[in-house]
């Protein structure tokens, strides 16, 4: 049974959730943590944090890095999910942050939520490359969300989980990588991950509905 870890702040929370339901469905076993307001930073910096992240990911096949905006890009923040990323066995994932909405509260900064949100995520795209899962196509603006406009809802945060289970099996399937690999066609990506003989079987359902 394949061990995940899901593991960040408090964007881990309700998007996690819906990524363990969907992953558990598919026979995974997962553990979540989400240590709310802890940015990367604070786990490498904090040695509770950091032993607890090293001691959980013991033992896993793959981990999936979850944080917001806790604190910005730069360089603090790229060492910190580097090390992260570097400091483990398993091969690391890494999701966030979700859109935020001009309504959305602004950091502890004073900076727009969106605008810090968007520095990250080409950073954290940057240092994870394939390994990394983009949260903004299944966090649009209108999804509902808390009071602060950071926190998906449990119903509205469904679609990032989905994706990030998607991303978590295709990884398996890959060998750590969360995207398509260049020049593999979708049909033998299908093939890799499935089987020849389950691919067969499902076109052949799909011819016979024609």
């Amino acid at each position: 049974m394949p061990a995940v870890l899901l593991l960040g702040d408090s964007q881990a929370g309700n998007p996690g959730a819906a990524a363990k339901q969907a992953l558990e469905a598919q026979g995974y076993s997962v553990t979540q943590v989400h240590n709310d307001g802890q940015s990367p930073v604070a786990y490498v910096n904090t040695p509770s944090l950091w032993s607890q992240y090293t001691g959980l990911a013991a033992g896993k096949d793959i981990i999936v890095l979850i944080f917001g905006h806790n604190s910005p890009a730069g360089t603090a923040t790229s060492n910190a999910l580097i090390r992260m990323r570097d400091g483990v066995q398993p091969p690391v994932l890494m999701t966030g942050p979700p859109m935020y909405p001009s309504t959305a509260n602004p950091t502890s900064s004073g900076q727009p939520s969106q605008t810090v949100g968007a520095a990250l995520r080409d950073q954290n795209a940057g240092i994870f490359g394939s390994r990394y899962i983009d949260a903004w196509p299944s966090t649009p603006v209108d999804l509902a969300r808390d009071a602060a406009g950071w926190h998906l809802t449990p119903a509205s945060a469904q679609g990032w989980g989905q994706t990030i289970a998607a991303a978590v099996i295709k990884a398996r399937a890959f060998g750590g990588s969360a995207s398509l690999p260049f020049g593999l066609s979708p049909m033998a990506a299908a093939t890799a991950a499935l089987g020849t003989a389950a691919v067969g079987v499902i076109f052949t359902l799909l011819w016979q509905r024609r």
